[in-house]
């Protein structure tokens, strides 16, 4: 008797869709020749060519069936060579059931079957914001496809590849489309992820909310969103402007602030912040240093605990931390509803099942260092287009945080997501970031500090203060940078003097690698620069301390000091004063004059003495 089977692929990806076989390879050698078009509206037509061929000779497929988690599945044909097939469909809120049955049934061994699929599918294609980000899902059992080629099609008009991965096997052009070829094995592992667009934009407007209920005055830091090998921040305003703003060791900006007794301020930091898919070059190295301090136990990173030593001793790489970290932890959305309280590594692998971010972020980098590899927390703002983890930032200030470790080939800090990896069913977060993360604090040298903006506030007040959306780039003021000459305004021929010079940066953006050159006119200056730090942070200062002397000593007159920055010449007028004309030569003038009149008067006092002596 012949037997039959109904062929179910079940799309298990969340969000998106990908393919489970429950038929037994040891009945059918399948093949499939698969392309995700897109069109410039963002849909993707997606079409299979679909052979099934027996191995056996008393079988034959009867039916196909495919789950869809999405209900957004559209103008679904399908046809085998005797004509279009019947499509059963059941929707749920959900989800999309579809069945195909077959008008032909092939029967014998090394027969084949053929059929085609297609549908239109816009969940797979995004717009976000100045980038079209693009997900192929990911294969699931993959080992019951015998043959699997895949082609992603994506319009010339979607802008430059920000980054793909996998790395396609070959890219060719067709007409206005570049054409992405990829294999099972690469499928297999964690689909397809693209984006296209040369960097992402997001305003912001922050308000930091600061009290002081001490009688006397205190100094406080806000911890400013910064720039990082990923992103470049743009400070439109910030009010009331800082003391002073400082980078620390993890490159951080922390603003500084001076409040009076009992004194209530707001603080508020409006601006842009482009992203990008590839480390900028302007970002200086770390130090030494610092990394030794990134590989140090701290509060949530028990690097010496035993249990964590244990579970490290079975893992050698940065990839092999993460992959144990997605695999073994479970995301816990019920968290999200209650106070949150962050549990720490250590919990984390006494409870996976109770993950979330802040979990997956500090087992991953207590087993990074404890293997030896420097690791630190980001914490920010992340956009998703997932529904239950959409950026909770715009219901409530609870940021999202992921981890960053050294790569000491590329001498570079590279940021994972391991929590969206686990929430997106498996999209690669590890060999590619994307453009939707926004880092507003980096904790390193310690597991807490600073905190991030949407931690300050006060208890009465109840509105949001992390406010961040989609923008556009726009042409901003240049970098405004004002000099400050600290230098005595007399010079003494001969002495050497001290002073500095202070660049203060009026915004609204960082300046690296500071080129500055002083040199005086009738003067003789030597600069010692910092060369310790070589970020100046938009509204931060950098002083130029200078050593001044005129070796002429009978120099009496003007001199000038000279400090070009960015091309431009500042200019410092001071006077010379000669120690030898005004000062040794009148002072001994004065000398001889009192020796004289001294003299004289000795010379008086004794005639007086004489002319008494002879009555």
């Amino acid at each position: 008797m012949k037997r039959f089977f109904q062929i179910c692929l079940f799309f298990l990806f969340f969000l998106f869709f990908f393919s489970s076989f429950v038929l037994a390879s040891a009945e059918f050698e399948t093949s499939y020749q698969v392309r995700y078009k897109v069109g410039s509206d963002g849909t993707a037509h997606v079409s299979q060519d679909i052979s099934l061929t027996n191995k056996l000779s008393n079988i034959y497929a009867t039916q196909y069936s495919l789950n869809f988690q999405s209900t957004t599945i559209e103008n679904i044909q399908a046809r085998d060579k005797e004509g279009p097939l019947e499509i059963e469909t059941q929707q749920t809120e959900s989800s999309t059931l579809l069945t195909l049955k077959f008008n032909d049934q092939v029967v014998g061994k090394d027969k084949t079957f053929t059929f085609s699929l297609s549908y239109d599918a816009s969940d797979l294609v995004n717009r976000t914001g100045q980038v079209w980000e693009i997900t192929v899902p990911r294969l699931s059992n993959a080992s019951e496809i015998d043959q699997y080629q895949l082609q992603l099609i994506v319009p010339f008009n979607f802008g430059t590849l920000a980054y793909i991965s996998p790395q396609p096997i070959s890219v060719a052009q067709e007409n206005d489309y570049y054409v992405y070829h990829f294999t099972k094995n690469q499928i297999a592992k964690a689909g397809v992820k693209a984006a296209f667009g040369e960097f992402q934009v997001f305003d912001f407007i922050l308000d930091y909310h600061l009290k002081n209920d001490r009688i006397v005055s205190v100094t406080t830091e806000i911890a400013l969103p910064p720039d990082t090998a990923y992103q470049k921040v743009y400070y439109q305003s910030l009010e009331p402007k800082p003391d002073s703003v400082r980078v620390d060791e993890d490159g951080n900006w922390l603003a500084l602030y001076t409040l009076s007794k009992n004194e209530r301020l707001n603080v508020e930091a409006i601006g842009k912040v482009k992203t990008f898919s590839q480390s900028q070059k302007y970002f200086p190295q770390t130090n030494q240093s610092v990394l030794d301090k990134n590989l140090q136990e701290q509060e949530f990173w028990p690097v010496n605990h035993p249990l964590i030593q244990e579970t490290a001793g079975k893992l050698k790489t940065a990839r092999d931390v993460h992959r144990f970290v997605v695999d073994y932890l479970e995301y816990d959305l019920s968290r999200i509803e209650q106070e949150i309280e962050r549990l720490g590594a250590l919990k984390a692998l006494e409870e996976p099942e109770k993950a979330i971010c802040m979990e997956f972020t500090d087992l991953f980098i207590s087993l990074a260092r404890a293997i030896g590899i420097p690791a630190r927390e980001a914490n920010g703002y992340s956009y998703t287009t997932n529904p239950e983890l959409r950026p909770l930032s715009l219901v409530a200030d609870i940021l999202h945080s992921w981890p960053e470790y050294w790569d000491d080939e590329k001498k570079i800090w590279v940021p994972i997501d391991p929590t969206w990896e686990k929430t997106t069913g498996g999209v690669n977060y590890f060999d590619k970031f994307d453009l939707n993360h926004f880092v507003f604090a980096i904790h390193g040298v310690d597991s807490q500090v600073p905190a991030p903006a949407g931690s300050y506030r006060v208890e009465e007040n109840g509105s949001k203060n992390v406010q961040v959306s989609f923008g556009l780039f726009e042409d901003l003021p240049k970098d405004k940078l004002e000099v400050e000459f600290a230098i005595p305004k007399i010079i003494l021929s001969g002495i050497k003097m001290k002073g500095k010079i202070i660049v203060h940066n009026l915004g609204p953006s960082a300046v690296y690698d500071l080129a500055t050159q002083v040199s005086g006119e009738n003067l003789t200056i030597q600069a010692k620069p910092n060369q310790e730090n070589s970020i100046l942070p938009p509204y931060g200062s950098q002083e130029i301390p200078v050593e001044i002397m005129s070796e002429d000593w009978l120099k009496i007159g003007q001199g000038k000091i000279n400090l070009v920055l960015d091309g431009q010449t500042h200019t410092k007028s001071v006077k010379i004063h000669s120690l030898i004309w005004q000062g040794i030569l009148p002072a001994l003038g004065i000398l001889i004059l009192l020796v004289v009149l001294g003299y004289f008067l000795y010379k008086l006092t004794a005639g007086r003495r004489n002319a008494k002596s002879e009555l």
